[in-house]
């Protein structure tokens, strides 16, 4: 009898003994739960909501500012290998990109496929127990403009997410999508394997949570591209030029976009606040969340928008004792760009910007007349930055004077620095007429 109850005291203080480690093993990676109709996130038993941006650029800024991780579209071993050390030494997660084509005729193509089959294997076996990785974003808008939105290209992402599932039981699986019903029911037709959707929403975001809920698909999802109104929702000139927001309507944008549509759906983990660097997209601005760095004959180093003070304030939840300069107005020669400016060939005009300051600071401005974009890029591909007429100019005032010999379509732009870091921008669109 005792050696009975010694062997079932034993027992008892191993299962208490080792319980809390089978428990903390069962706990290891990232879940979504559905509860109460709304859909929640943990990782390692830890709920967790997506404070995400888009890119790699000052990633130590992001976490200072309250993001928790960031995205990428693609990579090989080495590059993902960069990734997370980036993640690692900022404690963030990472959505970590898997690009694939948007050429549908590929999702034919056994030799496209294996070698797609192969990479996937690779990195699955390679970072399958890493914890900065959260998710696998299994391509970006294949979807754009119907190309690549096919059965048999749906099946083909979904055998993906079944591969790195095989190999991979730490982290989620997604693919990535643009403000699209129809993709959605085509996910929802032709994959299982997928734990949520990303999706890309810019100036119609409002709607974005109706149309997953009129969709046939039921899960989860994250905002994974969003930010200013797109160069293709806003309004445009008489010639065709699209109109971009000042940076204090994106300012605006921004947080009104991020408390009222992403944080208020209940189907949302989060997202990934794009553009969090500077690329060329119609304009150097457009969608950048920092200004140029080391452009010749322009003095800007990469310095922070009003767009950055947006998140830092939506993501913290408090206010900023140093903002951005706010641009109020900006003007040619009295005009506005939705007024379709235009000036005669070589006649002097008068680019005009109405700013405050918060804190009163000293400002700066830089003004730069750049053509009109014409080499064009689409779903996001490369753009060079469009060739500047004659010289950057900078003032102490808000009003600069120029002039153009040449006809044809072209911007002014204006960077107002106010020496703390920050830089606010505006642009008008004009047409110079013989």
């Amino acid at each position: 009898m005792r050696t009975y109850y010694n062997l079932k005291k034993i027992s008892f203080v191993l299962v208490i003994f080792f319980l809390p480690f089978c428990y903390a093993k069962a706990e290891k990676g990232a879940k979504i739960v559905k509860k109460n109709g709304a859909f929640e996130l943990y990782i390692d038993g830890v709920k967790t909501y997506i404070k995400g941006v888009g890119g790699t650029n000052r990633i130590d800024l992001a976490a200072q500012n309250g993001a928790n991780a960031f995205r990428t579209w693609g990579g090989n071993v080495e590059s993902v290998k960069k990734d997370v050390a980036l993640a690692a030494a900022n404690k963030m997660y990472i959505m970590q990109g898997i690009w694939l084509t948007k050429d549908r005729k590929s999702y034919l193509d056994e030799t496209y496929k294996n070698k797609m089959r192969a990479e996937i294997r690779l990195l699955a076996e390679t970072f399958k127990d890493d914890p900065n990785i959260l998710i696998w974003g299994l391509g970006n808008e294949i979807d754009h403009e119907e190309q690549a939105n096919t059965a048999a290209a749906w099946k083909f992402v979904d055998e993906l997410a079944q591969i790195i599932k095989s190999i991979d039981k730490r982290h989620l699986v997604a693919t990535v999508i643009t403000h699209n019903q129809k993709a959605l029911d085509s996910i929802a037709a032709y994959t299982k394997n997928l734990d949520l959707v990303g999706i890309n929403s810019y100036g119609a975001i409002g709607e974005l949570e109706q149309i997953v809920n009129k969709s046939d698909y039921k899960g989860a999802y994250l905002v994974t591209e969003w930010g200013p109104t797109g160069w293709w929702e806003t309004a445009k000139t008489s010639w065709g030029a699209p109109i971009e927001q000042t940076s204090e309507e994106k300012r605006q944008v921004y947080e009104n976009r991020y408390n009222n549509y992403i944080l208020a759906s209940k189907r949302c983990l989060g997202s990934f606040v794009f553009l969090w660097g500077q690329k060329e997209e119609r304009t150097p601005t457009w969608f950048s969340m920092f200004v140029e760095n080391d452009v010749a004959g322009l003095p800007l180093k990469g310095e922070k928008t009003p767009m950055v003070e947006a998140m830092e304030r939506a993501w913290k939840g408090t206010e900023l004792q140093q903002t951005a300069p706010v641009v109020e107005k900006m003007t040619i020669d009295g005009k506005t760009g939705v007024e379709s400016v235009t000036v005669k060939a070589g006649k002097w005009f008068e680019g005009k910007v109405k700013v405050t300051d918060k804190e009163n600071d000293l400002l700066t401005y830089h003004w730069e007349i750049l053509k009109e974009a014409t080499v064009l890029g689409s779903g996001g591909s490369f753009e060079p930055r469009p060739e500047r007429v004659g010289s950057v100019i900078t003032t102490k005032k808000e009003v600069c004077t120029s002039s153009v010999s040449e006809p044809g379509n072209y911007r002014l732009y204006v960077y107002i620095s106010d020496n703390t870091g920050f830089i606010s921008t505006a642009n008008v669109p004009f047409q110079v007429v013989p």
